[in-house]
């Protein structure tokens, strides 16, 4: 690679019959030859991550078209991500992180509550909770409703369990473009 730092190069960027010009930080401007393209058949892997990161991307563009959606997303820019549809790109990458889940205060009574601490790039869209037996009948189920902290959850039991021994709650947290983390325990 070259550096050209003179006024028939200034400001140029780009591929130009063959040669690939870089702007750098410093105002410099880097030359060197186009990259050649590869003759290797792409793994799965990296065929997976392409169409991932398209998806991502058309989820972008489609919260740019809502304005509602617009809106919301523009609120998560920062000096890092300076655009809305980023910030879409980047939430549809980033599944939800349950950090805690808490049934210390979960007994089995109406009234008892269950703690989820959770957290998204940029917005947890709702928490669902479930509650079954050991053969898998539903004790109950439904959703946790956020504190005004916007990362912790409380869901409030509505029926009785009589025997908690064995029985499985199972934590699921949503995000605005559908990835979901789940979490289960065995009391």
């Amino acid at each position: 690679m070259a550096k050209a730092t003179n006024a028939l190069t200034q400001g140029i960027s780009g591929k130009v019959s063959g040669l690939v010009f870089r702007q750098n930080a410093n105002g410099s401007v880097t030359v060197g030859d186009a990259p050649r393209p590869s003759t290797k058949a792409p793994s799965a892997g990296t065929l997976a991550t392409r169409q991932r990161f398209q998806q991502a991307a058309f989820y972008g563009r489609a919260t740019q078209q809502d304005p509602a959606q617009k809106a919301a997303y523009a609120t998560g820019t920062d000096t890092t991500i300076q655009s809305g549809y980023a910030v879409a790109v980047a939430d549809f990458l980033n599944a939800p992180n349950i950090t805690s889940v808490d049934f210390t205060a979960y007994s089995g009574q109406i009234g008892d509550r269950i703690t989820i601490q959770a957290t998204d790039d940029f917005a947890i869209s709702h928490i669902h909770v479930l509650i079954q037996n050991p053969d898998g009948s539903i004790v109950e189920q439904g959703d946790a409703l956020a504190d005004p902290d916007g990362y912790t959850f409380r869901y409030t039991a509505t029926a009785k369990n009589v025997s908690l021994t064995g029985d499985k709650i199972t934590v699921t947290a949503h995000d605005n473009p559908g990835n979901v983390t789940t979490e289960q325990r065995t009391l």
